[in-house]
């Protein structure tokens, strides 16, 4: 997966729409609404269970400000950061924090992190991404007319106390000559419509988020 990324980011260029899925679950029931979040995007090929030292070490160090990624991850920050606070709630992204292509320890890490004030991660993981082929007979011979990306995301709101997941979340998001931010943009608002409508965070009347997400 990660050596076809370069490939995935490029065919994505196109602009078009995106459909989508998402389900969500409730690690543990909300007791309060977190009022600031931060957002770390990293592409890991691991199930994830908590964000102690050990999955930070051998997962996320590295990975959240790598170079490579930076493009697709800066994208879906900015989108993450757009849609969020729409619902009302404080957005600091990793970016805004944390300079690129250094090499950050796990207690500076947390440390920079609960210097924010936030009272929440939102950790998105990009688990897989795949094509769709259609494919047209011209003259005896079968050829690809067109190809759609699609990609799946694991999403889980950890709390900065327990450093646990208390929400989670499976989207699969469909492309149709779709580009990257298109498959970006239509995760970030299944994202906070999930975690508004479970009550992680307070958000906006359904009106106003109807109406500045078309």
């Amino acid at each position: 997966m990660k050596t076809l990324l370069p490939l995935f980011l490029t065919f994505l260029l196109l602009s078009g729409c995106a459909t989508s899925s998402t389900y969500s679950a409730k690690v543990q029931k909300p007791e309060k609404h977190y009022v600031g979040i931060f957002t770390l995007v990293a592409d890991i090929d691991a199930d994830f269970s908590r964000l102690d030292s050990a999955t930070y070490e051998d997962y996320i160090r590295g990975k959240f400000n790598n170079l490579e990624q930076s493009r697709f991850r800066n994208q879906l920050e900015k989108t993450l950061k757009n849609s969020l606070e729409k619902a009302q709630t404080r957005i600091v992204n990793t970016s805004d924090i944390f300079n690129l292509n250094t090499d950050v320890s796990y207690p500076e890490f947390l440390s920079q992190i609960k210097m924010t004030g936030v009272d929440g991660i939102l950790f998105v993981n990009l688990r897989n991404y795949w094509h769709d082929a259609t494919l047209v007979s011209s003259y005896g011979k079968t050829v690809i007319d067109d190809t759609e990306p699609n990609a799946l995301f694991h999403s889980y709101l950890i709390d900065t106390q327990t450093l646990q997941p208390v929400w989670y979340a499976k989207s699969v998001v469909n492309g149709i000559y779709a580009g990257y931010n298109t498959l970006n943009n239509t995760l970030a608002r299944q994202l906070t419509r999930k975690l508004r409508k479970d009550k992680y965070i307070i958000g906006a009347p359904l009106g106003y988020i109807a109406k500045q997400e078309p």
